[in-house]
């Protein structure tokens, strides 16, 4: 039995006569005779628009599709690209072209895109690219999506908090970040800070890659095969299909910053903020500093203690679990984790919420090489550290190392942009739904000196290390507390 249409109609496509397009149920629109082709209108359609007699279809297809999505594959999005190609179609009949202008719009409007968004353009993070990125594709895209934008570019370091505080909720749909992963961060910060933060933290957040390490965009994108560009992040927001995403809340004291990507302290935090002074190399900064902290490696002295996510036995993943198959584990309702006196753990003071019995945590002394807590897979565009983390299973994603030859080091450094890294007999990786940490020293040295890295930015400095740390939001040395919001902000992403 023939399928039947939505819509069936002999037209002139990109000048040619003579053909027959067809829109069928499900959004698939194909057209044969003198031209031949498809496309699926939820899926590739960024917009369209209706003229006197004719219509402008705006399309962003697939080119090619690897199709391989294994856990360790070195660049799982690589062979995935998108092409803007803008299709003529005009019509004879004024009502033919009306109903399938609104059989268009009807499957557009299924998955909410998004109407109204406010955009920050970073300008001065990583080589200075997000002008042009909103300028040259961000923009365009979105215009021929009929969103309408409202663009601030930040001006210092905050502003993208500050505007967070004085968005109207009921004016837009979504924000979107032209930025690294620092703007994404400060704003998510800003939506906690307010005084309806409850509604506030529901709107929608989009990030395009306009940074130095992009690991939040990189994360979303390779979530469904895309690459990780800033077109395809900005179709992605188009299509207004969206994540929830888990917020873990740091506290020491009375200091509280949320995060959503990750925490390192120890060699990955020394390499990010001491290759700073290389800035003007670009992204390569990150390489040179790599090389030298391997050469002159350094150890810190600390402890930490977490709770082991569901699923875990608490030493690392099961094999199950490396063939990405992982179970959720359940939302952690403690705010502060145990405080360690005199080697025991022993609960704090009690919380507004109760915080977990202390058989749960784990403690761990030593010197450590590197301490990384990761809430998503990619710490950076081609930094994949925690590969079987998940967007909102509650859980965070840690990652040790205690010791490690230079040889071997180097070897797991290269490792890391495919997640082979967490098969090393170097390397403890676990699942952990509450985590602290009390870092201490470098090994056998008299130097404090020690960065703790938040999304990207110094969160605490030790003495010793490069500048003078006044502005620090949190103190080097007290313990610093971890736990997990499950799914309390939401993002775009592909579907």
């Amino acid at each position: 039995m023939a399928e039947e249409h939505l819509f069936k109609e002999e037209v002139q496509l990109d000048g040619a006569r003579g053909v027959t397009i067809k829109l069928n149920h499900g959004g698939l629109l194909q057209w044969s005779g003198k031209r031949n082709g498809s496309l699926i209108v939820p899926g590739d359609l960024i917009g369209f628009k209706q003229q006197e007699s004719s219509v402008n279809l705006y399309s962003f297809p697939r080119l090619s599709s690897s199709g391989n999505k294994k856990l360790y594959s070195p660049h799982r999005s690589s062979g995935v690209n998108r092409v803007r190609k803008d299709i003529l179609i005009k019509f004879t009949n004024p009502a033919s072209q009306k109903i399938f202008c609104d059989k268009i719009q009807q499957f557009l409007d299924i998955s909410g895109r998004p109407k109204r968004l406010f955009v920050i353009v970073n300008p001065f993070g990583g080589d200075g690219i997000g002008k042009k990125v909103f300028a040259r594709t961000v923009e365009p895209l979105l215009k021929a999506a009929g969103v309408t934008i409202i663009m601030q570019e930040t001006q210092f370091q905050g502003h993208a908090k500050d505007l967070a505080k004085s968005f109207n909720l009921s004016e837009i749909d979504g924000v979107v970040c032209v930025s690294g992963d620092g703007v994404l961060v400060e704003v998510l910060n800003g939506l906690l800070d307010r005084g309806d933060s409850e509604s506030a933290i529901k709107l929608p957040l989009g990030i395009i890659p306009a940074g130095t390490g992009n690991g939040m965009a990189k994360s979303v994108l390779d979530l469904s095969g895309e690459a990780c560009d800033a077109a395809t992040a900005t179709f992605a927001i188009i299509r207004g299909h969206k994540q929830a995403l888990d917020v873990a809340a740091v506290v020491q004291g009375q200091v509280t910053y949320h995060s959503i990507l990750m925490l390192s302290w120890g060699f990955v935090a020394d390499v990010d903020f001491e290759s700073e002074r290389y800035r003007w190399m670009g992204r390569f900064r990150l390489d040179i500093q790599t090389i030298i902290r391997v050469v002159n490696l350094r150890r810190y002295n600390g402890s930490f203690a977490y709770i082991p996510g569901a699923g875990m036995d608490g030493t690392r993943p099961r094999e199950t679990d490396m063939q990405d198959t992982l179970p959720q584990g359940a939302e952690t309702n403690s705010e502060q984790g145990l405080q360690k006196n005199g080697g025991i753990l022993a609960p704090p003071p009690p919380p507004k919420q109760a915080p977990a019995a202390a058989s749960e945590w784990r403690a761990v002394d030593g010197a450590f090489l590197l301490i990384w807590l990761n809430n998503v897979p990619f710490a950076g565009e081609y930094v994949m550290p925690a590969p079987l983390a998940k967007f909102s299973d509650g859980c965070l994603d840690l990652v040790i190392m205690k010791e490690c030859p230079r040889w071997d080091l180097f070897q797991l450094l290269l490792k890391i942009r495919s997640g082979r890294h967490i098969k090393s007999k170097y390397v403890e990786y676990l699942k952990v739904k509450a985590f602290q940490l009390t870092p201490a020293g470098r090994f056998a040295s008299d130097t404090q000196g020690g960065y703790i890295d938040l999304d990207g930015e110094v969160l605490a400095r030790g003495c010793g290390s490069f500048g003078d740390g006044s502005k620090d939001p949190m103190v080097y040395g007290p313990t610093i507390e971890v736990s997990v919001k499950r799914g309390l902000a939401t993002i775009f992403r592909p579907p």
